[in-house]
């Protein structure tokens, strides 16, 4: 009997901390919409006539809006100094697939916009089971870490950083190392 307490006790806690990671834990579905939105101003492609510097001006937010059902934001987690880390599968600009992961972390303002948004890590492109299991391990490795300094020379897991990239927080992008 105390063996089947000890399982549903893990149950439990793993289907609590499953709430945890769960986007809807912390947001209605209405605010995620607008999150996702604002999310994908900083990672997708900008509208053309926009560049880095202009692609957040709201003529724009219609073109990001359109492009909301191709993101799924997969995993969200607030830590106790007020950082939240993300995990979502995105469109892929890529011959061999369609779908990668991304993972990072941002603030949000007292009226919940983005602030200090960050990416931290692009998987290869894969399939929906592929990006999965990846981002089950990378965003459980950013949460404790805030970095994949360490395993970023996983080909199989990571695709950006690598040891000639890094995402530049100026330009919301990925570039390459200075003399490169």
């Amino acid at each position: 009997m105390k063996s089947l307490h000890n399982l549903f006790f893990l149950f439990l806690l793993m289907v609590g901390c499953g709430k945890k990671h769960d986007p809807a834990h912390y947001f209605s579905q209405a605010e995620l919409d607008t999150l996702k939105t604002e999310m994908i101003t900083y990672i997708f492609q900008a509208p053309e006539g926009a560049n880095w510097q202009t692609r957040f001006e709201k003529k724009h937010r219609a073109y990001y809006l359109s492009h909301l059902s191709k993101f799924t934001l997969e995993k969200l987690y607030l830590n106790d100094a007020g950082k939240y880390y993300f995990y979502m599968t995105r469109p892929a600009r890529n011959s061999q697939g369609n779908l990668r992961g991304v993972g990072g972390s941002f603030f949000l303002d007292e009226k919940k916009g983005i602030y200090s948004f960050k990416e931290i890590f692009n998987t290869p492109v894969g399939s929906v089971e592929e990006l999965e299991k990846k981002g089950d391990e990378l965003f459980a490795w950013i949460i404790d870490h805030d970095n994949v300094n360490e395993i970023m020379l996983n080909a199989d897991l990571i695709e950006w950083p690598t040891q000639w990239s890094y995402y530049d927080t100026v330009r919301y992008e990925w570039v390459l190392k200075p003399g490169l």
